[in-house]
């Protein structure tokens, strides 16, 4: 799942007077954040059982451009959360499928491990002192580039060339890359106007951030069933 390029929100800058603190912002951010990942994971319980399909894989991604499109254009808190639930739930049943062939004890052992990860980095960035704008150009080029190494190396597997090794290697890229990413945005968040409205439009990127992050741990060191 790509990261959301959209900016409107990002150019909501702080003003100071929004009437709500940082520490405020932050609450309320970090509330809409595992409110997404919650959602997900009752959308991952429903679809627990389904078989994976394309028309599953396709309706995820059109729902989550939507849904990012009308959540970071939009200033009104209510369009912004039905922006959100519409990236949250359709994941979280694309999850489903996938949770599946791990045992769940390894599940919740890299759901504990992206939250610490997130939580961490999070702070980083937030209590950064100076804005980290200069890293947008380079995170979206090494986006892009993994986009593309992902595609090739599962179009080179489906000829039978043996892609295991690049896959990995993918995902750990993958891992440093949404890891800078969640400094990146707590950071960003951190400069835009104290609204309830860009809490949820920040809440956002971070969820992103969080999901591209425990999937590809999940894929790295995840108990598959037997």
């Amino acid at each position: 799942m790509p990261i959301p390029t959209a900016t409107a929100v990002w150019d909501r800058t702080s003003t100071g007077r929004e009437g709500m603190s940082k520490r405020a912002f932050a609450m309320l951010l970090t509330f809409w954040t595992a409110f997404g990942i919650a959602a997900s994971a009752v959308g991952a319980v429903v679809s627990y059982g389904w078989q994976p399909s394309w028309l599953l894989i396709i309706g995820t991604l059109v729902a989550s451009i939507a849904g990012v499109i009308i959540a970071l254009k939009s200033d009104n808190p209510v369009f912004s959360f039905l922006g959100y639930m519409m990236i949250t739930i359709p994941f979280g049943l694309l999850l489903g499928p996938v949770v599946a062939l791990y045992t769940t004890a390894s599940v919740i052992k890299i759901l504990f491990v992206t939250t610490g990860m997130v939580v961490g980095l999070g702070i980083v960035g937030a209590v950064w002192p100076r804005s980290l704008e200069s890293w947008g150009a380079w995170l979206f080029g090494a986006l892009l580039i993994l986009l593309l190494g992902s595609v090739v190396t599962m179009i080179a597997g489906a000829f039978g060339v043996p892609v295991q090794g690049a896959m990995r290697l993918w995902d750990w890229v993958g891992v440093g890359l949404f890891s800078a990413y969640v400094i990146y945005d707590l950071n960003r968040a951190m400069r835009v106007e104290r609204t309830h409205d860009n809490a949820i439009d920040c809440a956002v990127a971070v969820y992103l951030d969080f999901a591209n992050l425990f999937i590809r741990l999940l894929s790295l060191f995840g108990a598959r069933k037997d």
